[in-house]
């Protein structure tokens, strides 16, 4: 059994959503299963799917710690610095409302209470996220990338159309819509813009018209790989924000096809200690 206290900033909300909402991988048919047997109290009180909850309410939860509270898959730790590997689906942190009893964190958190991110990955997006249990670990990761130095990363992904050049790298600007939480690809400078770059290495063809691609976010803005290989003309199987929503169709089900595989540190990386490992965690068999 587990406890939990719904964050003050969540508004009246159907259970069924906000338990998938707090638990994002748990399997929809553990939930219903909950539901439907009553395994879940709201304030002492066993409700089924038809109950609401607000800010403040607490839940008990009759639901198996496998899918409450999952163990982090972790490349490496020295209980210092620990490379952890994202599934897609799983949020790193909670949201603005303070909801996410399932994230990345909580789950490293789970084993070093004091473990704290050092950058961040969309939710849909898996692969390598570093965190630090150490303060000192956590300032130098912060530093390499707030100034996108010291540590470079490779992401794999499946894009649509074939390339005329195998390989290159693309400029732009980027502007960043907070309200409405996307960004914008600008070909010229333009107030609040800022520079981003991007490298791709182009691969085989999996399936007609698709194919796989190696990308390197020189600068790493919010989105930047998925807004600018769309605005490139080769927008990434499964992203239906920015890519070709008729063309992600054609792959039912896919999930965004994009995954952080492999990270460097540099010689002169200020992640002293860690100068010249790599970290690698192969991408899933989309297609």
């Amino acid at each position: 059994m587990r406890l939990h206290t719904v964050p003050a900033g969540v508004g009246p909300t159907p259970l069924e959503k906000y338990l998938r909402r707090a638990w994002p991988l748990m399997p929809g048919r553990v939930l219903r299963d909950a539901l439907k047997k009553r395994d879940v109290k709201l304030n002492g009180a066993r409700v089924g799917a038809d109950a609401a909850v607000k800010g403040g309410d607490e839940l008990a939860l009759y639901i198996p710690d496998s899918w409450l509270a999952p163990e982090p898959e972790v490349l490496f730790s020295d209980d210092r610095l620990i490379v952890a590997v994202k599934p897609q689906g799983l949020p790193v942190d909670a949201d603005r409302d303070g909801v996410g009893a399932d994230t990345l964190l909580t789950r490293l958190q789970g084993r070093w209470p004091g473990a704290r991110l050092c950058h961040r990955l969309d939710a849909q997006t898996g692969g390598i996220v570093l965190a630090a249990a150490d303060e000192a670990v956590w300032q130098q990761a912060f530093e390499a990338f707030r100034d996108h130095r010291g540590v470079t990363k490779r992401y794999a992904a499946l894009a649509f159309g074939r390339f005329e050049r195998p390989e290159g790298t693309l400029s732009a600007w980027l502007v960043k819509d907070a309200r409405r939480g996307d960004v914008r690809v600008l070909h010229r400078d333009a107030p609040g813009a800022k520079p981003i770059t991007t490298r791709y290495r182009a691969g085989g063809e999996v399936a007609p018209g698709l194919y796989r691609v190696a990308l390197e976010p020189v600068t790493g803005r919010t989105h930047q790989l998925r807004a600018h290989m769309a605005d490139f003309g080769h927008p990434l199987l499964g992203d239906d924000h920015y890519g070709d929503r008729a063309a992600n169709r054609c792959f039912p089900g896919a999930k965004l096809c994009l995954w952080h595989e492999a990270l460097y540190v540099s010689r002169d990386s200020p992640l002293v200690d860690y100068r010249g490992r790599r970290f690698e965690a192969p991408a899933p068999e989309w297609i």
